[in-house]
């Protein structure tokens, strides 16, 4: 690893633990033990940092993530491991959507060349897997690969970071994701394809309905009456 690649993996870590508002010049110079002037002949300025390092970090989780991907045997395996892997129990998804927020605020050119990067390499990677899921019989043949990675990356963008978009107060938005995925690959699943994701679902607890998840609500405020 160069001085230069040390320097963006040190600030992404920075970011990720004081927000991408809070990281100085004069604080990376000094954690690193080098001088501001360096710095600023490595990068430019602050903003070509801030965009590399946040960068970086997005490569990295995509990294480990690709990464795990051997372990299963169809394309709807993977585009499944890789979605619950990206959501991480929301955890993820809050700290991404924090990040987002800040840089559309206080770094909206960061924030649109970080967008555009983000957009066409998760493009690439949903149409490879579904590419896969094609070639492995997964995918009835009729279906228009290049148009479903687009309509399905354009809904999952939506659910997940508009908040404009209402969700029902009973489920998380990681939990409509995951939904909508779930029938959106039956909707264009092969009975093979189907019955991969009959056994998948055959594996994990049924998950509650919106009528049982107000049920208990109910039982709970009566409880608390």
């Amino acid at each position: 690893m160069t001085q230069r690649e040390k320097v963006i993996a040190h600030v992404a870590q920075m970011v990720q633990t004081l927000g991408v508002k809070s990281v100085r010049m004069d604080d990376v110079a000094q954690s690193l033990g080098m001088s501001k002037r360096t710095l600023y002949e490595m990068f430019g300025d602050k903003e070509e940092l801030i965009f590399e390092s946040v960068k970086y970090h997005s490569e990295q989780r995509a990294k480990e993530i690709l990464s795990t991907l051997g372990r299963y045997d169809t394309g709807i395996e993977q585009l499944l491991a890789c979605t619950y892997a990206l959501l991480n129990g929301g955890v993820m998804l809050e700290v991404d959507k924090r990040m987002t927020i800040n840089l559309k605020k206080f770094y909206p050119v960061i924030h649109e060349r970080l967008s555009c990067c983000h957009i066409e390499q998760s493009f690439a990677g949903l149409k490879c897997v579904l590419d896969y899921s094609m070639e492995n019989g997964e995918l009835e043949p009729s279906v228009d690969v290049e148009l479903m990675t687009r309509l399905f990356f354009n809904t999952m963008q939506t659910l997940l970071y508009d908040n404009s978009t209402v969700i029902p107060e009973e489920i998380t938005r990681e939990e409509a994701l995951s939904a909508m995925l779930i029938n959106f690959l039956r909707g264009i699943a092969s009975e093979k394809g189907r019955k991969i994701i009959d056994d998948i679902l055959a594996r994990s607890p049924r998950p509650l309905t919106l009528a049982e998840r107000r049920e208990l609500a109910k039982q709970g405020h009566d409880k608390v009456e």
